[in-house]
């Protein structure tokens, strides 16, 4: 069997496209002396032997990675974005980001960048609408493609411990004493039914009934409509567990505007983090996901895609989720 590129990274405990370049001698790459000393010691050990092929292939790469989101103006990509773009640097690629619905509704553009090799692969944020299979059944033809913040079975993909974030956000208003805790969702994608089975996990486990699930989205709007019609029914939870910080922030403003005092009739805790999230009246209770390491190592497996490795499936527990106790929680007055 051929010692693959990929088999070395594993062995020295690196990137593939480390490996690569750094047999390759590539003066621009700033590893540690240590680091690259590593990778050499691995490939003698494996008996590495370049396939000629494959070096003559990487030889007419754009270096250069495409990453397609939904809504560039969420501050919630900033911190994937990030990580990605480190990721990226450090193997040597640009990282050219991208409008999902932009590029869909300027398709032909979308192939000519594509078919044309200004990209090497894609990282794509799916939304659960139309243009997010446009771009996919474009790109999947002719470049790798990673999921970014999602599930698939046969894909590459990368996602949070969804699961397990809701449940701690649950967990926290379960310990404060709160017995009706109600449910604002985010839509039907996979990462939403995981935040709802972690939610109903942690209510199963304190021997509690769900309380009302109300479907949103993943914006202000969408909280603020939502937060409408939970406070229309029959009675309001005293605890709401929402599935995005920005729906909870907008389910906050309508509660206001309604009459409802959070935390005194309602406490609030949401999934993911925002900086300005301890600056809104009152502050936002929140679970901090690890956003920077989902865009890191999303583009490790698509560099891994490039040198030959197969579609993994990864879910990023390692930091685990955050519980940041701000001023929209507290036990239950009624």
């Amino acid at each position: 069997m051929r010692v693959s590129i990929t088999m070395v990274a594993r062995e020295a405990g690196v990137t593939p496209a480390v490996v690569s370049r750094v047999l390759n001698g590539d003066a621009t790459l700033r590893v540690r002396d240590e680091t690259r000393a590593r990778v050499l010691a691995a490939a003698e050990r494996l008996d590495y032997t370049p396939n000629q092929a494959a070096r003559s292939l990487r030889r007419s790469r754009a270096n250069a990675l495409g990453m397609a989101v939904h809504d560039m103006s969420n501050p919630l990509y900033g911190e994937i974005v990030q990580g990605a773009q480190r990721a990226a640097s450090e193997a040597g690629f640009a990282l050219l980001l991208a409008d999902v619905s932009s590029l869909a509704r300027g398709d032909a553009a979308a192939r000519a960048s594509i078919r044309g090799g200004a990209i090497d692969g894609l990282l794509l944020q799916r939304a659960g609408v139309p243009a997010d299979r446009v771009i996919l059944q474009t790109a999947s033809k002719h470049v790798p493609v990673v999921l970014v913040n999602d599930r698939s079975r046969t894909l590459a993909s990368v996602a949070f411990d969804d699961v397990r974030g809701s449940y701690v956000a649950t967990r926290h208003l379960v310990d404060l004493g709160h017995r009706a805790i109600g449910y604002l969702n985010i839509g039907r994608t996979g990462r939403a039914s995981g935040r709802v089975q972690g939610w109903r996990t942690a209510l199963r486990e304190a021997g509690l009934t769900p309380g009302p699930v109300v479907d949103a989205l993943h914006t202000i709007e969408s909280g603020e409509r939502g937060m409408a019609e939970l406070a229309a029914g029959a009675e309001l939870p005293t605890g709401l567990v929402v599935g995005n910080v920005l729906t909870a922030i907008g389910a906050m403003t309508a509660a206001r505007s309604l009459g409802i005092r959070v935390p005194e009739d309602l406490s609030v805790v949401a999934y993911h983090h925002v900086e300005f999230a301890a600056h809104v009246t009152p502050t936002l209770t929140t679970v901090r996901m690890p956003m920077a390491e989902v865009g890191a190592r999303s583009v490790q497996l698509l560099l891994d895609q490039l040198e030959g490795g197969e579609p993994r499936q990864v879910v990023v527990d390692d930091p685990p989720p955050e519980l940041m106790v701000r001023g929209s929680t507290a036990p239950p007055r009624r």
